[in-house]
């Protein structure tokens, strides 16, 4: 019998301080690989793939020497190269906390599975990432600078991954664990004690992202509103079972919350 395939986006805003350059939370990271390693053990995970956001450690370089724009001359070079190191560091910490909590992480990198054209995700080779989860593997992989045959590169959004990743592997969830519960009515980092909206509904998401805050933090991957967007092409997935959910594991229990279905802050996208 075919396991069913959890796919779990760990973003930057929940494992890095993005107000400080190459910071990231470590007693987060903790919990939340103790709370994966707890939820594998009770069976509320049968197979997973993580892919985690880079944060602190991959947008302010990649804004201020334009890495987004893809590539603008031979000046960029060195600065991308800087930029693939310190998000490698930073994956290797997220290994590192992960296999401390005796999960099997297998570390893959997207722009090595995935090209591009004009940011958006075109071509992909995913049987490894595949095999080696239908073994037990837990892949992790994570944004990334892919090869774009528009604009030499671009950057690569862990978002717009996660639902492609779900869809081309036929996932039964698409959880995005954030530092904030979902989608509010205004930002919860300015405004106190917005709304959560609890459902968000797929057919109406342009009345959705007019109701939304705008959030005053610069962010290459377009912050919260980014996160809806990318999301939005998962309506067909959605209409066929696919379960998406928005939560924060900023503390301990969210997920697990979540998988046992329990009463969890959390935004469900839905497909009325």
């Amino acid at each position: 019998m075919a396991q069913e395939l959890t796919i779990l986006k760990l973003g930057g805003s929940l494992l890095t301080d993005k107000t400080k350059p190459y910071t990231y939370r470590e007693e987060v990271l903790k919990s939340v690989a103790r709370e994966i390693r707890e939820c594998l053990d009770e069976g509320l995970i049968q197979s997973l793939i993580l892919i985690h956001g880079v944060g602190s450690y991959g947008h302010p370089p990649v804004l201020e020497h334009k890495l987004h724009k893809g590539f603008l001359g031979p000046e960029q070079l060195m600065p991308l190269s800087r930029t693939q190191r310190e998000v490698a560091d930073f994956r290797h910490i997220i290994w590192d906390e992960l296999q401390k909590a005796e999960i099997p992480v297998c570390l893959m990198f997207s722009s090595s599975m995935i090209t591009s054209v004009k940011m958006k995700m075109t071509s992909y080779f995913f049987e490894s990432l595949k095999g080696f989860a239908d073994v037990g593997m837990v892949p992790l992989t994570g944004g990334d600078i892919l090869v774009d045959s528009a604009m030499g590169w671009s950057v690569g959004s862990g978002d717009q991954m996660a639902v492609i990743i779900a869809k081309e592997l036929g996932a039964k969830r698409l959880i995005f664990a954030s530092d904030v519960a979902g989608i509010y009515e205004a930002d919860p980092k300015v405004t106190l004690n917005p709304p959560l909206i609890e459902r968000v509904n797929l057919d109406e998401i342009d009345m959705v992202l007019e109701r939304m805050g705008s959030s005053g933090v610069v962010d290459a991957s377009g912050a919260m509103k980014g996160k809806l967007t990318a999301i939005a092409p998962a309506k067909p997935l959605i209409e066929k079972g696919l379960e998406v959910t928005l939560i924060s594991m900023m503390e301990y229990g969210n997920l697990k919350g979540i998988l046992k279905g329990e009463e969890t802050p959390s935004t469900q996208i839905v497909v009325e």
